[in-house]
């Protein structure tokens, strides 16, 4: 079946302005994993504007790129728009295998497959092109797939109330739904429309109705194409779950590095706060529908690690983390320690005034892969591989040696190391410091395998370049799970005076304001050294064994590899989740002032011989609630402020997948809207001087919270 052309050059440019909003989050997708060395392929499948091939040529300018889409018109205006040396546009069908490539790169293309396949809504032609997609790549190869996903159970109904006031066209939003109800799904030859069970009144000048959950959903993610209405109405845009995707990939034979709902921040304020809402049938609040979701998937060669999975609980008992407890200050904390510490090395070079740096690449971290204790936020997966820094478990005396061992890299001389930090990354339960070390290198290596360190049965990776702008725009919206890479990147890119790039998470203005500002010394003034060990834990952690296998890629499917048991520490009666929440405003010079929470911990006495740990307010997660944004409500619940006052400080991060499957979300809000006696529990302190003493600065969540909160404003 034919898809339609959209009509004269303006509407054209029309709906590519509005799929190019986006353009910065589909390129950050790709950061985090693409090869772009020299004589790379990568090939943007359904290319539209060719706005992100061309991001893609700049982000990789020895590589060849190439856009691919079946609309000529579309190809003639990207050939004009776009005439870089490394980039061309062909007329082509996404649905072919194209032999040899290092990346192919699908953006809302897939479900104009589904709808206008062989058959309408054609299921095996979507399945289809995916293994086409995936049949293209060379082994080691990248899939990024973004498009929309399932919202619900199938026979899942809820309760949706919509708004009566007319828009710009003279018609509501009701209308729109009514008219959706009984043209959706046009080209299906046993007929169009879902049902639609008009309920009433909702107040707030909202009507309510009851209709399938999927379809609420894919009402929501369309309601404001007005002027393309008739063209939207023919598509299905969601027909797989996140799961589906994941299976077909890995069936394929390829690592599902991450496939996830995303939900597009400006979508969610402008086109759902305030003019919607959902519940189940049992009027408990439902999470807004994911505005489109992402598939990241590598070839993978015969016998290397496709993923990992927690087996089973094992019956020994733990012996390689230790638990203890301590009490002091009032209270008795438990906390976790591993034999050693940690060192993390970041090597880098300067290339063409960019920073570039070496980490390791399909890492293995069971931790991703354990169960989601306490409840998650949407449905995802992940096959238990990161890219993460160069980092090993040692004590940190002879990091040169260190850095040799763990890297097989000949290592410059002393010089050449420059401790950039040393932190607590979770210091409410681990006990343990991070020492890290930038390492600057004439010229990275290429893409090589990653050496296995002594203890790892499993698959250990590789050892991969990046663009450094690339891995901060990927942390910013979670393709890079674990934090302290971007810490690293961040607090060497500071001490370098090197640009962190244009901000990829949701937008923030510190508003100003006459709150007193308190020099950082007397936040960090000492604390004393007041917790003794207690021989009873406080029972707020507990270490569990699990046993994790692998499975590698097969010539005729999975195959079993190795495997191995591994401890964790996890909260005996909370979730995995954490919330922190930055309180921001500007002082009448403008100087950026954050509020930071003076805490007596034992992890800061054990590791810095003071008690006394300059933080950010954070606040462990107990039971997720109801809500359409599960974690923004109960950020907003513990810090006792609105919750509409809160925006995301970037994704979720884990401080430390080596001990602990602990996720931290980041917020900020302006000071002012936090309660009086929050406010006076504060000390503010000038972002700039945190961000000036990085490397005294204890707390990890407060360093990444200050060093992102400088790329959101523009200060990095």
């Amino acid at each position: 079946m034919d898809h339609p052309a959209r009509g004269d050059v303006s509407a054209y440019q029309r709906y590519f302005a509005g799929m190019d909003a986006s353009m910065d989050q589909k390129a950050a997708f790709l950061s985090a994993h693409l090869v772009t060395d020299p004589g790379a392929r990568i090939l943007d499948l359904g290319c539209g504007s060719g706005a992100l091939s061309a991001r893609l040529a700049a982000l990789a300018p020895g590589a060849q790129v190439t856009g691919l889409d079946i609309d000529p018109q579309s190809v003639a205006l990207a050939r004009e728009k776009y005439p870089l040396p490394n980039l061309s546009f062909e007329v082509g069908d996404a649905g072919a295998v194209h032999d040899g490539v290092d990346a192919v790169v699908s953006c809302s293309m897939l479900h104009h497959i589904y709808t206008y396949g062989p058959r309408p809504y054609d299921e095996d032609a979507a399945e289809a092109a995916v293994r086409a997609h995936i049949a293209s790549l060379r082994p080691g190869g990248l899939l990024v797939l973004r498009d929309f996903c399932v919202d619900g159970a199938p026979e899942e109904t809820c309760l949706l109330d919509v708004g009566q006031a007319p828009g710009t066209d003279g018609k509501s939003d009701v209308d729109m739904l009514r008219d959706f109800a009984v043209r959706a799904r046009p080209l299906d030859p046993l007929g169009s429309g879902f049902p639609l069970e008009d309920l009433g009144d909702a107040g707030d000048g909202l009507l309510r109705f009851r209709l399938p959950r999927r379809w609420s959903a894919e009402f929501l993610l369309r309601k404001d194409y007005r002027t393309d209405w008739e063209i939207e109405l023919r598509e299905q845009y969601a027909f797989w779950t996140i799961g589906r995707f994941a299976r077909i990939a890995e069936a394929a034979g390829t690592r599902v590095i991450r496939a996830a709902p995303i939900h597009n921040p400006w979508v969610v304020q402008n086109r759902f706060v305030g003019r919607t809402r959902r519940f189940d049938e049992r009027l408990r609040p439902l999470p807004w529908p994911a505005t489109n979701m992402v598939l990241v998937a590598q070839r993978v060669p015969s016998g290397r690690a496709l993923r990992l999975r927690e087996q089973r609980l094992d019956d020994a008992a733990p012996s390689y983390l230790r638990q203890t407890c301590w009490s002091g200050a009032g209270q008795v904390y438990d906390l976790i320690q591993r034999p050693t510490g940690a060192v993390d090395f970041l090597p880098y070079a300067i290339v063409d005034g960019r920073l570039r740096v070496l980490a390791r690449s399909g890492w293995p971290r069971p931790a991703l892969v354990m169960m989601r204790r306490g409840g998650d936020v949407g449905e995802e997966r992940r096959s238990g591989h990161a890219v993460e820094m160069v980092s090993l478990a040692s004590d940190g005396l002879d990091p040169v040696a260190d850095f040799q061992a763990r890297s097989g890299i000949a290592a410059p001389d002393a010089g050449g190391f420059e401790r950039l930090l040393e932190f607590l990354p979770t210091a409410g339960i681990v006990d343990e410091a991070t020492r890290g070390f930038a390492v600057r290198l004439d010229a990275l290596p290429p893409l090589r395998p990653a050496p296995r360190p002594q203890g790892l049965d499993f698959d250990p990776g590789m050892l991969q370049p990046f663009d450094a702008q690339g891995l901060l725009r990927a942390a910013e919206i979670g393709m890079l799970p674990e934090g302290r890479l971007e810490l690293m990147i961040r607090a060497l890119s500071h001490r370098l005076g090197l640009p962190c790039g244009s901000w990829g998470g949701d937008t923030f203005a510190p508003p100003a304001s006459d709150m007193p500002t308190t020099a950082w010394e007397e936040v960090a003034r000492h604390g004393g050294t007041p917790f003794v060990p207690k021989d009873s834990g406080a029972g707020f952690l507990r270490r569990v064994r699990s046993v994790f296998s692998e499975e590698l890629h097969g010539p005729n499917g999975p195959v079993p590899g190795a495997r191995q048991a591994l401890e964790m520490a996890v909260p005996a009666r909370h979730s995995t989740w954490t919330v922190s929440i930055l309180a921001v405003c500007r002082d009448p010079a403008g100087q950026v002032l954050i509020g930071i929470e003076r805490r007596i911990l034992p992890a800061a006495q054990l590791r810095f011989g003071d008690a006394a740990l300059p933080c950010v307010p954070a606040w462990r997660v107990a039971v997720l609630p109801d809500a359409p944004d599960p974690l923004q409500m109960a950020a907003a619940q513990a810090a006792g402020c609105a919750n509409e006052s809160l925006t995301r400080l970037g994704a979720a991060y884990h401080p430390s997948l080596g001990i602990t499957p602990e996720r931290v979300q980041p917020f900020v809000v302006p000071a002012g809207e936090l309660p009086s006696t929050q406010r006076a529990a504060l000390a503010f302190v000038a972002l700039e001087s945190v961000l000036a003493r990085a490397g005294d600065v204890r707390d990890g969540h407060l360093l990444i919270a200050a060093f992102r909160l400088a790329g959101m404003i523009g200060a990095a």
